[in-house]
């Protein structure tokens, strides 16, 4: 609303503006005897206008009382759900298929999702691509047990020369598998183990609920590339050297990986079941990366996973919420 319209609303109207016409005919005809009904009539007019506290052109009407039953019929309905509280029956039922948690989570907005998405993924791979760089360039400075891991374990190996599209697609091959395996795995596991169902579904509720379909995306895409520049990328390559130098101890490498990956996402309303769940795809995840020697490999594969079990976990709490 501009200024001008406010201050003219706000403005007294001129007396002619405020006279309906005819009206200073049936001022100067002679007036009938006031009749108690009338002046009753012009009490309550006035009251009603004070209490509205209005002003416009229609100030001088007079306004003929309301009886008990017009009074009664335009009396607003009282609404059910202010008087008495919702009826355990009017809540919604538990999602086919997603269990309803015990203890859910504190509510989490779009917001707050996205920055700690941005924020975890910030930190993870400025402490992974740090990491890597200074056991790069640390080397004949720190001890001999800190190996190359930019060259034990490129993030990008297939691209790196000589690189070919055999490679690239053999690599996305893998990832591609993994993936496949991994959610078929998680899909079974959430049929067969209540512990991990509740779980999946404490934590999906709190962080996918609240997403819209492109911030599905990037919740799947940018953990996926933190994590395993951080899991796969650092400690897998740090670890190597103690389980031998051979490529079938380097496997004893992903195990102890993996159990480290898996206890770290023990938190967030995640119980023991889903820790053990995640150490597992860990060890799948650097199987993948030693099997490839690269670590893009593994994040491709957590990275469709994650979006793979996402979208199907949204798909059954959409139509869980409708039946």
């Amino acid at each position: 609303m501009s200024t001008s319209v406010t201050f003219r609303a706000l403005a007294p109207a001129p007396r002619a503006a405020l006279t309906a016409p005819g009206a200073r005919r049936r001022a100067a005809a002679p007036r009938a005897p006031a009749r108690r009904g009338d002046a009753l009539a012009r009490t309550a007019s006035r009251k009603r206008r004070k209490q509205k506290g209005g002003s416009g052109g229609d100030v001088d009407a007079i306004v003929a009382p309301r009886s008990e039953a017009e009074a009664e019929a335009e009396a607003p309905p009282a609404s059910p759900s202010s008087s008495s509280s919702p009826s355990p029956s009017s809540a919604p039922s538990p999602a086919r298929g997603v269990t309803a948690p015990s203890q859910p989570l504190p509510v989490a907005t779009r917001d707050d999702v996205l920055d700690s998405c941005y924020g975890t993924t910030f930190w993870l791979l400025a402490l992974g691509a740090g990491a890597r760089e200074g056991a790069h360039f640390g080397q004949g400075i720190l001890p001999a047990f800190v190996s190359d891991w930019t060259a034990d374990l490129p993030l990008i190996a297939a691209l790196h020369p000589p690189s070919s599209p055999a490679l690239v697609a053999t690599h996305a091959g893998v990832a591609l598998g993994v993936a496949a395996a991994v959610t078929a795995a998680r899909r079974a596991l959430l049929g067969a183990s209540p512990e991990f169902r509740e779980a999946t579904n404490r934590s999906n509720a709190q962080v996918l609920r609240p997403l819209r379909a492109g911030d599905v995306v990037t919740v799947s895409l940018l953990p996926a590339v933190a994590e395993e520049t951080a899991f796969r990328g650092v400690l897998l390559p740090a670890l190597m050297p103690a389980f031998g130098g051979s490529t079938a101890a380097a496997y004893g490498a992903v195990v102890a990986s993996g159990a480290v990956f898996g206890a770290l996402h023990a938190g967030g309303g995640r119980n023991a079941a889903f820790a053990a769940w995640a150490s597992l795809v860990g060890v799948a995840y650097g199987a993948a990366a030693v099997a490839t020697g690269d670590v893009a490999t593994a994040m491709l594969a957590h990275a469709l996973a994650n979006y793979a079990s996402a979208t199907l976990w949204l798909r059954d709490d959409a139509e869980a919420s409708i039946v």
